[in-house]
Order: structure tokens, then sequence, then C-alpha cells
């Protein structure tokens, strides 16, 4: 499948390091600067205790990696944040899986290929060495054992921290709830990235979703009752036209 630029190839290992840290990446997008440079976060993330007790060092490895996943484009990152002021972040969690999404290859591969292939066969618990085996095909050959386990058991805390897995130890498949501004905020963001909503259906982010198309049909009424887009899909195909002309618009008509 060809992906849209927004989507991005180059792994920073990030994940190796911090995976989900859903609290962190909160106070990240609540606190940080986009008009000064990373080292200027840094150190007002340790004086000010962002990431609670982290060491400094801690501090610059956060601030760096969530400044790479969330500030895609400093308009973009402006408009998250007013989101997730207007939302309380009560759905945060979908939120940072969208912009995983987004960053990072191997947990697109996880959540978009792995994962969903399990789900829909009704294989729901996730078996370890099966999932470290298929991530291996997609890693660096010159990344050993050593590394490559803990790049597996993150990915899966991070799956497990946004939403789609459960249990500390025995990790299973589960399809949470998806608030309809949530779905909203994601294809607009899109949009402004140059992915048209129309490109949603069988998308990553559709794949992601662990959701049937007929599961969505309800969800895409409700938008289009909300003013959002105009539906002219189905449980066959999921097509849409967005009603404003990109994220900014938007959260204005769907917050005045």
């Amino acid at each position: 499948m060809h992906l849209h630029s927004c989507y991005k190839v180059r792994h920073s290992s990030a994940l190796n390091k911090i995976s989900a840290r859903l609290p962190q990446a909160l106070e990240f997008i609540t606190a940080f600067d986009i008009s000064q440079p990373v080292h200027q976060n840094v150190q007002k993330a340790y004086m000010n205790r962002w990431y609670g007790n982290a060491s400094e060092q801690k501090c610059f490895e956060l601030t760096r990696h969530f400044k790479q996943r969330f500030v895609v484009t400093p308009e973009n990152f402006k408009s998250l944040l007013l989101y997730i002021q207007k939302t309380a972040g009560e759905d945060f969690a979908w939120l940072n899986h969208f912009y995983m999404l987004l960053d990072d290859p191997y947990y697109r591969w996880a959540t978009t290929v792995f994962v969903p292939d399990r789900y829909q066969n009704d294989l729901l618990e996730i078996p370890r060495s099966r999932f470290d085996q298929e991530l291996k095909a997609h890693l660096p050959k010159t990344i050993g054992h050593g590394s490559r386990a803990r790049y597996a058991r993150n990915l899966l805390t991070a799956i497990r921290d946004n939403g789609l897995l459960k249990g500390k130890v025995k990790k299973n498949i589960v399809s949470p709830g998806l608030p309809v501004k949530t779905m909203a905020y994601m294809l607009y963001t899109l949009s402004d990235f140059g992915v048209g909503a129309n490109e949603f259906d069988m998308s990553p982010l559709f794949q992601s979703l662990l959701k049937t198309r007929d599961s969505l049909v309800p969800l895409f009424n409700k938008g289009e009752q909300l003013g959002y887009w105009d539906f002219t899909g189905d449980h066959k195909k999921i097509t849409l036209n967005l009603n404003q002309p990109d994220l900014k618009n938007w959260l204005e008509y769907a917050y005045d």
C-alpha cells in the first residue's frame, strides 16, 4: 500500500525508549512552547516537573521524542492543544494512538497488520513469541535479540496503553468505543496533511480502529447529523465529504 508522506517511514528509536507514556505525553502537549527551541523546553520540563521526578536527561529524551510525535506542523499542534482543552483530554488514548500511527512504522505495522489480522480471525490473545518473530521481519537485521525483545515489549505496552489491548502479562485485543468528535479530529487532521476523507476506507487509520464498516456507519451518520460531513457511504464503502475547509474551521464550528 502506498502511504502518504504524513506517515513517517523513519524510526527514531523513540518507541524503544518511551513507549506510549500517556500522562507524560498529555503534559507535554499542554506545556510545550513551540516558539522556543527544544533545549529551553527541556529546562522548563525539568524545573517545572512536567514528567514528575524524571532526571534532566530523561526530560530531554521525553521532550525530544514527544516533539517528533505531536508537532507535525506548528498549526496542527496548536489545534491539538485546543482540542484537548475543549475535551479535557477524555479521548486522549485515541489521539495518542493516531499520532503514533503517523509517527512510527513499527507501531503502524503492529496496529494495522498484526493485530487486525488476529482480531478478524477471532484470535484475541497476542502470543508474545509469535509477535516477536513477525516483528523480526520488519526490523533492521542489525538489531539484536535483546533490542528486538525490548521493541516488542514496548510496542505491546504502547498498544495496550492506547486502549487496543488489555492485560499486563497476557494481552488480549479489544476495540474500545470511538467518539464521533475524535473521528472528526483525525479526519480533518489528515485532510490538512493532504489525505482526503475518501481515502479513509481501508487506510492505516481504518485498519487500526478494529471496527467493521457496519459498526462505523452509525458513527458517520451521527457526524453528518452534527454537521461535520456529508456521509455518502454505507456498510460496503465509507465515503464522505468534509463540511469545513480545515481542522481550524471545524474546531470553531464544533465548539462554537
